[in-house]
């Protein structure tokens, strides 16, 4: 029974990380196909509409397009310093760009901050062809990142946006990979520039002008990206941090370019007005050693166990109660890491999430030998 219990709790404590911490999901509260606010870190959503419909998303997707680089700087198989040559196919690209000739090279890093700033397309294809030698394999890389993070709604037919055909994804999936592609920094710098340049010191000088409206306007900004096409009306994904909480916000569809914007900020001005990021403050006298049966040693040292966060409503910290449930002996072997026990975190009597109790050092089950080795030491030390 108490194994049912445990499996049951660790259970309620995967849901929470996927439903909304306010109310159930609502409808046409904002004027957007989808929209969707959540918390980076732990993934908690905080509001959302339509969130799991599929639809075309335009330039979005190159949120993951930058994710997949961003992955690659990190296994140092990319680097800024590195020298791209556009092909053809990235001299095709319409739309957005810079426009690129067959042949041209250009750094790494020119070419990444004019897809971040100017969501150029022709870039894009030069760095997928570049990190996978096709635009094709590389979106290959892209769906299978994207299973990856469990955004099952989720198909990519390019890395630019461009297509409508059997490219779509929902808000749910977009802010897990736009939270994704927020723990790298690589791109930060660029992400917040508003106007800058390529080629400036050159007559063919190409000018990056950012079109994420919030820059400079919102507190705490730290991105994202936009994207428009016919089929996907206006889109916007902004992300922003103030203290130790950073929130994504997903607008998907908007009728209005403006009124992306007006969304997105309306989404994160709920999520900081009301949530707050909590980490548990446990009792370490709560946390003794505990008896070991038939071991080597007569106890084991027990620690809380990696540390965990999520989101409740603001001013509430001093409301959350802690149920610890840890045994008094416990039958060797024990390993170290092993589980011990639980400790359950609650707010109004529900589960926010559990946290392991595990052991912080190995106890080797007692056998005949151990005794007569403890025999022989006994006696030799009279």
């Amino acid at each position: 029974m108490k194994k049912i219990i445990s499996i049951l709790l660790i259970f309620t404590t995967v849901i929470l990380f996927v439903i909304p911490v306010s109310a159930e999901e609502e409808s046409g509260k904002y004027n957007a196909k989808a929209v969707l606010l959540a918390e980076v870190t732990t993934g908690q959503v905080l509001y959302a509409e339509n969130a799991n419909e599929k639809m075309p998303i335009a330039s979005v997707t190159k949120i993951m397009t930058l994710l997949i680089a961003a992955e690659e700087i990190k296994a140092k198989n990319l680097f800024m310093s590195d020298t791209i040559v556009a092909s053809a196919h990235a001299n095709s690209m319409d739309g957005s760009v810079i426009w690129l000739e067959q042949g041209e090279e250009m750094l790494a890093s020119d070419i990444i901050r004019s897809i971040v700033i100017s969501s150029a397309n022709d870039a894009c294809v030069a760095l997928a062809e570049h990190i996978c030698g096709s635009e094709e394999l590389f979106v290959k890389r892209m769906n299978d990142k994207a299973a990856e993070l469990g955004m099952n709604n989720t198909h990519f037919a390019d890395c630019t946006g461009l297509s409508s055909e059997n490219h779509c994804s929902t808000a749910a999936d977009v802010a897990k990979m736009a939270a994704e592609l927020r723990q790298y920094d690589y791109f930060d710098q660029y992400l917040l520039t508003r106007l800058t340049y390529v080629r400036e010191d050159t007559d063919r000088a190409t000018q990056l002008l950012n079109t994420n409206k919030l820059i400079s306007k919102y507190d705490g900004l730290t991105g994202l990206k936009t994207g428009t096409t016919d089929e996907a009306g206006y889109c916007f994904v902004a992300t922003a941090k103030r203290g130790d909480m950073e929130l994504v916000a997903v607008v998907l569809g908007a009728k209005d370019e403006n009124e992306r914007f007006d969304i997105a900020a309306s989404l994160l001005d709920y999520g900081f007005d009301n949530y707050q990021l909590f980490s548990p403050d446990f009792d370490e006298a709560k946390l003794p050693a505990v008896t070991v049966e038939n071991g080597t040693g007569k106890q084991v040292a027990v620690a809380a166990d990696e540390d965990i966060s999520c989101v409740i409503p603001k001013g509430r910290a001093g409301d959350v109660t802690y149920l610890y449930d840890l045994p008094e002996s416990v039958e060797a072997p024990v390993a170290k890491g092993g589980r011990v026990g639980k400790i359950i975190v609650l707010l109004d009597n529900e589960t926010l999430f559990l946290r392991e109790i595990t052991a912080v050092e190995n106890v080797e089950r007692l056998t005949f030998w151990h005794c007569l080795a403890q025999l022989f030491k006994e006696f030799f030390s009279i």
